[in-house]
């Protein structure tokens, strides 16, 4: 009997401490909050940048490349079309499809820039590569408090709600009275900028040697590209940061021209007709304060 309740419980014992059946090794869940994936993503997509290729032709846009293939389709078209003695029909039809082809490639770069034109308000942007950030006002604006008020909140409203990165206020005989915004000075990558009156002399002495920016005439110019900056002439502008693609010159028509409010922005065709028309009350509404 004792030997049989020994065995019995050394089988009892065995069967109890005997090793498991080995089979895949359950691993705990963790928890991923939505706010560890959303920073991942954000750091993974700050490990690539966008880079653009162009010509580096000097006025030139590369955007008219499209156009120049299809000058070029449509004179090799005329040659082959004037080489041959009896066309065939095969040679007309293709000679229809490829002057379809050439006048889509020559109507392209206007379509994209209409559609540019429209795009989305990139506010807020206000670096320009080769200018600085300053805000100044001229002591007669500081000297009163409402006008101080209203060129404030209308310079931060450009740079905000429109494509500009950089304003400033001419008026005749006063120069530069209120500048916010990336603008070009004499110390720029030199030194940082001096106080609020050596930031407007400076601008004041750059707007005045400008060729073509105080013209007293009541259109607005508007140099939509750096082919446009550059058949102008305004590259040479002291105040403009050599990284701008776009400037627009807007008179307040109530000072008959007297007055001038210039915008800058580094993206080509920056302002469409809806932000050049709030430009254009805006430097109404400034210059209505200046003659208060």
């Amino acid at each position: 009997l004792a030997g049989r309740s020994g065995a019995r419980l050394a089988g009892r014992s065995g069967a109890r401490h005997a090793p498991r059946p080995a089979g895949p090794a359950v691993v705990p869940r963790r928890c991923v909050s939505p706010r560890s994936t959303t920073t991942r993503k954000a750091a993974d997509d700050d490990e690539f940048a966008v880079f653009r290729f162009t010509l580096g032709i000097p006025g030139f846009d590369d955007q008219d490349i499209p156009r120049v293939i299809g000058l070029l389709g449509t004179s090799l078209l005329v040659v082959n079309h004037l080489s041959g003695a009896s066309p065939s029909e095969a040679q007309a039809r293709t000679e229809l499809i490829g002057g379809v082809l050439a006048a889509a490639c020559v109507v392209v770069p206007a379509l994209g820039r209409r559609l540019d034109e429209t795009g989305a308000v990139e506010g807020g942007t206000l670096d320009v590569a080769g200018g600085e950030q300053v805000f100044a006002l001229a002591p007669s604006l500081a000297a009163d408090a409402d006008a101080a008020a209203d060129a404030a909140w209308s310079t931060y409203a450009l740079l905000t709600q429109t494509n500009a990165q950089g304003a400033f206020l001419w008026v005749d005989g006063a120069g530069v009275t209120v500048a916010r915004g990336s603008v070009r000075l004499p110390t720029t990558g030199v030194s940082p900028p001096g106080a609020a009156e050596t930031t407007l002399a400076a601008l004041t002495a750059s707007a005045t040697a400008a060729r073509g920016l105080r013209d007293e005439k009541l259109e607005a110019t508007y140099l939509r590209d750096r082919g446009a900056i550059d058949r102008a002439g305004a590259n040479a502008w002291g105040f403009l940061p050599p990284g701008a693609e776009s400037v627009l010159v807007q008179p307040a028509s109530a000072t008959g021209g007297k007055q001038r409010l210039v915008l800058m922005s580094s993206r080509p065709r920056a302002f469409n007709a809806k932000q050049r028309a709030w430009a254009a009350a805006l430097a109404n509404k400034l210059a209505a304060k200046e003659e208060e």
